[in-house]
């Protein structure tokens, strides 16, 4: 049985249909937005082609992402297949985003770009690693230019550790990243379910959650129970007694 979450009670790690490709929620931010990541690979494609000789720019260099043609082809064509799905998402849920373009060592040349798609930073990399959410049996891209060469850009090895690659060699993993709306519901099914602990709005009725948020039990003996004028710091199961966060007590002792 399938259920309909909002995409901001999802725990990072779990895994959805956005239309299109699966994506794997990495962490929520305020102002409802929502990171996430292509939970594989979409393709194999080099970070750049290198544009023909007259249309050449005089400083065009392999590891640039603004002059990238992965680049041009992520926010159009990908960003274009949302649409294209009818999904969940649609190109105006993803918001627009400011990428960095750090090289590796810690100079920007570069500056940034923005757009709507893009690829993790390295430091993006370090820190969801860290965290488990990056697992992927195959070598992909990151956005970061390699220091001290043109041509090189950082990528990820199949084990998780870092690497890097000529930019213009065709086997790299694509694995773009995105920002969303995180009020949209998607749909998943029951044990697929992996909430956040979350408050509720005040006298909003518990009847449309199917699990706990807080435990994880099933909503069954709380579900016809409406919240108080007051929001509380856990979900009332039939196990998980909620607290109020003004008062300090026990709302249904």
């Amino acid at each position: 049985m399938s259920v309909k979450v909002k995409i901001k009670h999802l725990k990072p790690g779990t895994v959805f249909n956005a239309g299109p490709v699966a994506v794997r929620v990495l962490e929520h931010f305020a102002y409802g937005k929502t990171l996430v990541i292509t939970d594989e690979c979409i393709a194999d494609r080099p970070y750049t082609c290198q544009p023909f000789k007259p249309n050449r720019p005089e400083d065009w260099v392999a590891n640039n992402w603004r002059t990238s043609t992965l680049r041009a082809d992520l926010n159009r064509d990908f960003l274009n297949s949302f649409d294209e799905a009818g999904g969940p998402i649609l190109s105006e849920n993803i918001i627009l985003t400011e990428w960095d373009l750090t090289d590796s060592a810690g100079n920007n040349a570069y500056g940034s770009v923005t757009d709507k798609i893009g690829l993790l930073t390295e430091a993006m990399f370090r820190k969801y690693s860290e965290q488990g959410l990056l697992d992927l049996d195959d070598w992909w891209w990151l956005i970061t230019p390699y220091a001290g060469y043109t041509y090189y850009a950082r990528g990820v090895n199949k084990d998780g550790t870092l690497d890097y690659n000529n930019a213009r060699y065709g086997g790299g993993g694509v694995r773009p990243a995105f920002r969303l709306e995180s009020e949209i519901e998607v749909e998943l099914e029951e044990d697929e379910v992996d909430l956040i602990s979350m408050g509720l709005s005040e006298g909003e009725s518990l009847s449309r959650f199917k699990y706990c948020p807080f435990c994880g039990a099933k909503m069954e003996e709380a579900a016809e129970k409406v919240l108080p004028t007051c929001n509380v710091t856990k979900l009332p199961c039939a196990g998980c007694n909620p607290v109020c966060e003004h008062r300090g007590h026990d709302l249904y002792g």
